[in-house]
């Protein structure tokens, strides 16, 4: 399993609020982009998670991973659920992100990139979590809302800080790394150029979002994935191009994919694929048989 890189963490706070779910409320099936941690304060409700049925009750805490399907139903009773939406690392569809209410099939491919990607995919899929200290996990919870609906966000991104280390530490021990090996960054930055591949990547924007210099991040990525992280970034971004070509103009998609012109776009492409984007999005999305790309 591939640990996570403490120095990495900066929640980004989408939601954090008291909230009601009445008596005969359902959420039927969706899957989010981000995290969402749920204190269960009162009431119980009938809740399936990656296709297995719960009833958490009160007192229980629950953890919902990103792009994994489950749904809420308070058909019998009245449901109290102060909860936080968050990003355990703020990265660059942070802003982009919404809380979802839509299951995967019924996502566009647009938005299913958003999903983030899940820093506890080797562990179980089970949602209700424990803490150690649940009287602290409580507090803490609670300072996150009312720190984030006053305004103060530095606070309740602190608060959030603090109530992570308590659920990682406490559910999820071996998910830091403690080696310093740079293994864990390398996947991160993998990761965060795979959610990103319409945009151009530099080496000192990822130093700036990372907090590592630009060269160490270059010397692990091309140890662990045998490329350096801009030809890796480009090949995605000319591959979305290609995807995009299916459906919007040669200048559209330039636009699209942050070219400084459609000439930088056309001769990027032309070197990438061997032929200009006009000419592939005549040949490949046309009526005539499909070409093959080398």
């Amino acid at each position: 399993m591939e640990n996570l890189d403490i120095s990495s963490v900066n929640p980004h706070i989408r939601v954090a609020m008291r909230s009601v779910m009445r008596r005969g409320s359902v959420i039927k099936q969706r899957i989010i982009y981000d995290y969402e941690l749920i204190f269960i304060e009162r009431g119980s409700m009938l809740f399936c998670y990656d296709g297995v049925n719960y009833t958490p009750s009160r007192g229980d805490f629950l953890f919902i991973r990103p792009g994994i399907p489950h749904s809420f139903d308070c058909s019998n009773e009245e449901l109290s659920q102060p909860h936080v939406h968050f990003d355990l690392t703020y990265d660059y569809n942070s802003k982009r992100r919404r809380v979802s209410f839509k299951d995967a099939p019924d996502m566009s491919a647009e938005e299913l990139a958003l999903v983030e990607s899940d820093a506890f995919r080797d562990y179980p899929r089970t949602p209700i979590v424990s803490f150690n200290n649940k009287t602290l996990a409580v507090e803490l919870l609670f300072r996150i809302i009312d720190s984030f609906t006053s305004g103060k966000i530095l606070a309740a991104k602190g608060a959030l800080t603090t109530l992570l280390s308590e659920l990682i530490y406490d559910n999820y021990p071996n998910a830091f790394s403690k080696s310093g090996s740079g293994l864990g960054i390398s996947r991160q930055v993998k990761d965060y150029i795979d959610s990103t591949r319409g945009v151009q990547i530099s080496l000192d924007g990822l130093q700036m979002q990372f907090s590592y210099s630009k060269f160490y991040l270059e010397r692990g990525f091309k140890a662990k994935y045998g490329i350096c992280i801009i030809a890796y970034a480009n090949k995605l971004r000319l591959e979305y191009a290609a995807e995009l070509l299916a459906t919007l103009s040669v200048l559209e998609t330039a636009e699209k994919t942050a070219f400084s012109s459609i000439y930088a776009f056309s001769r990027a492409f032309k070197n990438h694929y061997g032929i200009s984007p006009s000419e592939y999005k005549k040949r490949r999305y046309s009526l005539q048989a499909p070409i093959q790309i080398s």
